[in-house]
């Protein structure tokens, strides 16, 4: 068993906001690949979307 096991969030959802930029895209990213589903907030819808595919490339949903 990993450390990184104790981590994991698989079959919850985490909101992020500041989704377009810096440490929202950050957060978003690791979440997602921590398992969990990620709602996604941020004035820059076009920015935004980029951020739901990297959470989608992970394998998990974005709403935005």
């Amino acid at each position: 068993m990993s450390v990184l096991d104790s981590f994991r969030l698989d079959d919850k959802v985490v909101i992020v906001t500041g989704a377009s930029s810096g440490l929202g895209v950050a957060f978003a990213q690791a979440f997602a690949e921590a398992g969990a589903d990620v709602a996604l907030g941020a004035r820059r819808v076009d920015k935004m979307a980029a951020t739901a595919a990297l959470v989608e490339a992970a394998g998990r949903r974005a709403l935005t």
